[in-house]
């Protein structure tokens, strides 16, 4: 983490991060961090950093999770539909793969969580695969941002 980063930019990532919570309803969490990211682009590109990484983290683990129920559903949908038939069949493949979307919402949550905290800890934070999409720290010198 730069050095430079005040105690309210530290907040402003984290909460980039916390808003993964909001994806109960998928890709909610989204709408605010796309915000947060735009807001602090020009102003702080640290918090932009973050909040671009957690932007990213929150489509990569949503398009896995698309996968996955790609995947499960059809396998449920052979699986039950010897037994059942209809609505109930359909209830049946929803209350499978149901499971698999809250594992889903936790980890997302618990992962943002742990990134809040090491940024309230003053560590730099990068999710594993993410974060290496999003590109090298910014440093902490503000003086090279282009002015003559």
């Amino acid at each position: 983490m730069p050095s430079a980063v005040s105690s309210a930019e530290r907040n402003l990532a984290a909460r980039a991060h916390l808003y993964a919570w909001l994806s109960i309803l998928p890709l909610l969490g989204l709408f605010p961090t796309v915000g947060l990211y735009n807001r602090c682009k020009d102003g702080s590109p640290w918090v932009a950093q973050q909040a671009l990484q957690a932007v990213l983290f929150q489509v990569v683990t949503f398009n896995v999770l698309l996968v996955v129920l790609a995947i499960i559903a059809p396998i449920a949908l052979v699986a039950w539909s010897t037994r059942y038939n209809g609505d109930a069949l359909a209830l049946a493949v929803l209350l499978t793969v149901l499971p698999f979307f809250a594992l889903h919402y936790v980890a997302q949550g618990v992962s943002a969580v742990r990134a809040a905290r090491a940024i309230r800890r003053r560590e730099e934070f990068r999710y594993r695969v993410i974060g290496r999409l999003v590109g090298a720290p910014v440093s902490s010198d503000r003086s090279q941002d282009g002015g003559d």
